[in-house]
């Protein structure tokens, strides 16, 4: 039994990253104390200590500790342990299939994650001691209820992924996606499905933050860097597909309703106030709040 898991205890101070490779195996990793992120394709989930990360066979993450640290404690499972532990009409690696993600972090009551805690420190205590009476057996004993334990919580617990900033933080990653792709359509269902969130959640958490919808956040986007196009001399033929619009009508359509002045009559603003003020700003346009 000994041979077929392995613990391990990683302390992270701020900033610290530790790569996590279940390679064959399974990999359950608590949250002893601290807090940080758990990255892996793409994603990214809160870590914290009423949570606990899974990794099925072949998957990878990273994890980087928060402010106050990140002691990960972790628990790979060889590949046929789980079949080894089984009993009639319990076959755990079946189990461990309904979890529906490569890797996804649960979040836990207070009262389990303290539990799993619990076994997992009493586990390590007995794999101190290999001399132990009867050691074996209880420490398989340990072994059985860390993983039973593990397997109700992500069947009964409320799955909660946690992505970063499902108030806040998400929204902040949007503003860097959009900015980053406004040539490219971006339609709520689409943003939505990058981010892991339904389209529901990110209009309501977007309207909230921003004050305005998330279409008149793209818009006002857009217009933003069609002026700096502008300015650095782009031809107009150019801009708006550059800036993400449908086509040259409907660039000069929300630029003249947004600055009072066409994308032409901006241009020339910009080259007279660079041959007058070489140093200054952008020239200033009338703003038309939405």
């Amino acid at each position: 039994m000994e041979e077929r898991y392995r613990l391990k205890q990683w302390p992270l101070e701020k900033g610290d990253e530790k790569e996590l490779d279940a390679q064959s195996g399974q990999l359950i990793v608590l949250v002893n104390s601290g807090s940080g992120q758990l990255q892996w394709s793409g994603r990214k989930a809160v870590l914290e200590p009423d949570s606990i990360a899974l990794l099925r066979p072949g998957a990878t993450a990273r994890a980087r500790a928060g402010e106050r640290g990140l002691e990960l404690w972790q628990l790979r499972l060889q590949q046929g342990l789980l079949e080894e532990i089984s009993c009639p009409g319990c076959d755990l690696e079946a189990c461990f299939s309904v979890v529906p993600f490569r890797c996804a972090v649960v979040r836990l009551n207070t009262q389990n994650a303290t539990l799993l805690r619990r076994l997992y420190s009493m586990l390590q205590k007995e794999t101190e001691q290999p001399g132990a009476l009867a050691g074996g057996v209880y420490r398989r004993g340990l072994v059985e209820l860390l993983v039973a334990g593990v397997l109700r919580c992500c069947v009964n617990e409320e799955r909660k992924t946690a992505l970063v900033g499902r108030k806040r933080l998400v929204v902040d990653e949007v503003f860097a996606y959009i900015n980053a792709h406004l040539a490219e359509p971006l339609q709520l269902k689409d943003l939505a499905a990058h981010f892991y969130v339904s389209p529901e959640h990110l209009a309501r958490q977007f309207k909230q933050r921003t004050g305005q919808t998330l279409h008149q956040y793209i818009i006002k986007a857009r217009l933003s860097r069609c002026r700096e196009l502008l300015c650095n001399g782009v031809p107009l033929s150019a801009i708006w597909m550059q800036c993400g619009f449908s086509g040259y009508s409907a660039m000069l359509r929300s630029f003249k309703q947004e600055f009072g002045v066409t994308p032409a009559e901006y241009y020339r603003q910009c080259c007279q106030r660079a041959r007058e003020y070489p140093e200054e700003a952008l020239p200033e346009t009338k703003k038309n709040d939405t």
